[in-house]
């Protein structure tokens, strides 16, 4: 059985150049277009290389093949989401968000990721169904955001700012599910909804499934 290419099959291993991180970094935007315009299996190589300014032979210094690239992007969609940000101290004259404005904060970069990658998550659930390295990077992805929530809940129960009749685990995969479907619909398959709207209710729906007051 032929092995599923991942990101690790990215070459050279060793550190690139300035030249090679444009280079890479051309193929990688080229890719975004020629697979938002074409889908991933009319997507051709031959096109992103060109759309890279680059010859046939200089796509395969950097990716083994579509697969490779196109799980490239996804990874960086998942760094965008999860991106671990240092806490930082609030400014004296600023107040400290509280809980359902950390919700509400979580909720708009989550949307604002499948606003941004829409079409490329799309293609990645597809892709899911039969290619192995998209599949586990979607199962890890998605419990990756459940285990955040659950961590939320149980902070917010411990707090008594929520529900503690509610399992977090299963509180957090039903919500999660919720937003998750919700943005997929939305960005996936063209429904039409208001940004901040979306925002306002998402997290009005949660705060009220976890009976959590809107000023703690």
């Amino acid at each position: 059985m032929a092995r599923t290419p991942s990101t690790d099959d990215v070459a050279p291993a060793s550190p690139l150049t300035p030249r090679a991180r444009r280079t890479k970094a051309a193929l990688l935007a080229s890719a975004r277009t020629v697979f938002e315009r074409d889908g991933f299996h009319n997507a051709r190589i031959t096109d992103i290389a060109d759309g890279a300014k680059v010859s046939h032979g200089t796509f395969y210094t950097y990716f083994d093949g579509k697969e490779t690239i196109f799980l490239a992007l996804v990874d960086g969609m998942i760094a965008d989401l999860f991106h671990d940000r240092p806490e930082q101290v609030a400014p004296a004259d600023e107040s400290v968000p509280t809980a359902y404005e950390r919700l509400e904060r979580t909720n708009r970069e989550y949307l604002k990721v499948y606003r941004d990658n829409g079409r490329i998550i799309s293609i990645w659930e597809e892709l899911a169904t039969f290619n192995e390295g998209a599949a586990e990077r979607l199962r890890l992805g998605m419990e990756r955001f459940v285990s955040r929530s659950e961590r939320q809940i149980a902070r917010l129960q411990a707090e008594g700012r929520a529900d503690t009749r509610l399992d977090p685990r299963y509180a957090a995969r039903a919500l999660t599910s919720m937003v998750h479907r919700f943005a997929y619909t939305w960005f996936g398959q063209g429904e039409s909804y208001d940004f901040e709207t979306a925002v306002e209710n998402l997290t009005r729906l949660w705060a009220n499934a976890l009976q959590m007051d809107e000023q703690h």
